[in-house]
């Protein structure tokens, strides 16, 4: 458990909606947290800015916790400021888009959250915060904009928030702030987005001094730029267990090789061509669980080598757009328990070989090609295609619809009964929103 989450549970808390008269707040002075609760039971909560006002109106100095995530707020009320025992402030999913420069008056403040907000850039009064753990910027899209993500200029010297254990999505736009990145060696989670190619190096050598990193997000500046993560600076990041990389790479760096710890890898974008093999060389990744490649390849064929991937237990395959075959070996990814397809347009057939996954729990085809999705949808019991998923408890396609993964089963098999369907919904739910869902903010 974080600091920020101790904090969050062992104050008191209100339900800012089960409180009709904001007039009534102002016998509250020792309130120590404030949660909003936006929608209960299909009820919106009407919280504004005029009605945020008014309850700090009534001076509740000691409040730690400041939870107002999902509120109709376009600016943070003035009062905001004047907490000067607040250590946790969550605005994300709101409307703010400015940070003023009195945020600097929150001395005490170690836990910010702005994901998925309107903020741009942050204030360099932002440096007066030395007690910060936790900052977080920008956000992630979904299917329907290829999970962008964006972020949020920082200002040079936030090398000097030493004690940062969590900085997520910030635009390393220069040199001078990838420098800075090396100083904050408490790092445990670091996203960094708008990288650009000659920066790479930079970065590997900050890295080099970030040894307690156990989660790390790069994003390039554009869609065409490449990442430069292949250099003599090797990063030994050796407890790393989660890496996202998002844009075009020449080559698998050679340090992700050798991770040896870790066990989630994004690969978004990357391009990378057939010769370069791909699945051999991340095959040996002792603890890796889960991978997805989302237009990370550009081969005609994808084959799982016997012995590889021994530990795998989900496999995404997202928008690989000259993929045709899939081939998977015998005694290749002999834990895999999930593996979806996405968007792999030129796809006609079943993977070759699925009946080797023995412990396959879920086979998921999403936005696939129009011939393979009928055949799915129109399976004949005495095919050899039904009879090769025959095995596999759920087999479902989808599409993407209003927003959403709208998911139908394609083959029940008869060890499944409908008293699992939560299992079925938590997996569309989690799942296949797909790859970034997983790299979203963890309070």
């Amino acid at each position: 458990m974080t600091n920020s989450e101790k904090i969050y549970k062992e104050n008191k808390k209100l339900p800012f909606s089960l409180i009709d008269n904001p007039q009534e707040f102002s016998s509250l002075k020792c309130l120590r947290s404030v949660v909003i609760f936006v929608v209960i039971f299909g009820y919106e909560d009407p919280l504004t800015a005029t009605f945020l006002s008014k309850f700090l109106s009534g001076d509740p100095k000691l409040v730690k916790v400041l939870d107002l995530h999902g509120a109709k707020l376009d600016s943070i009320p003035k009062q905001v400021f004047k907490l000067f025992h607040l250590r946790y402030l969550n605005l994300s999913g709101t409307g703010v888009k400015i940070i003023p420069k009195s945020i600097g008056k929150l001395q005490n403040l170690e836990c910010i959250n702005l994901d998925g907000t309107n903020v741009t850039e942050l204030p360099v009064e932002i440096l007066k915060l030395r007690k910060l753990r936790s900052l977080y910027l920008g956000g992630w899209g979904d299917y329907s904009n290829e999970y962008a993500n964006w972020g949020c200029k920082c200002p040079l010297g936030i090398g000097k928030l030493i004690c940062l254990e969590n900085l997520i999505n910030i635009e390393a736009d220069s040199g001078k702030i990838v420098r800075e990145m090396g100083k904050l060696t408490q790092l445990r989670r670091l996203s960094i987005t708008e990288l650009r190619r000659e920066d790479g190096k930079e970065l590997l050598s900050s890295l080099l001094r970030l040894t307690n990193l156990r989660d790390l997000s790069i994003s390039c500046i554009k869609e065409d730029e490449t990442l430069d993560l292949q250099h003599s600076v090797s990063p030994k990041l050796e407890f790393l267990t989660r890496l996202i990389l998002k844009g075009r790479l020449e080559t698998v760096p050679q340090w992700v090789t050798s991770l040896q710890s870790l066990r989630i890898l994004v690969l978004d974008n990357s391009r990378l061509g057939e010769d370069e093999n791909v699945i051999g060389s991340l095959g040996h990744l002792p603890n890796l669980v889960s991978l997805d490649l989302y237009g990370a390849y550009e081969g005609e064929t994808l084959c799982f080598k016997v012995g590889g991937f021994q530990k795998l237990q989900r496999l995404g395959l997202g928008q690989l757009t000259r993929l045709k075959w899939v081939r998977v070996e015998e005694e290749s990814m002999p834990s895999l328990r999930d593996l979806c397809l996405t968007g792999c347009k030129l796809m006609q057939e079943l993977p070759s070989g699925i009946q080797n996954l023995t412990r396959l729990q879920f086979l998921g085809f999403l936005d696939m090609s129009d011939e393979l999705m009928h055949k799915l949808q129109n399976l004949d019991k005495q095919s050899d295609d039904y009879q090769t998923i025959s095995h596999i408890p759920q087999v479902f396609t989808g599409h993407w619809i209003n927003g959403r993964w709208e998911c139908t089963l394609a083959v029940l098999n008869a060890n499944w009964y409908p008293d699992n369907s939560l299992q079925l919904s938590t997996l569309i739910d989690i799942q296949l929103t797909h790859l970034f869902s997983k790299s979203q903010v963890a309070y």
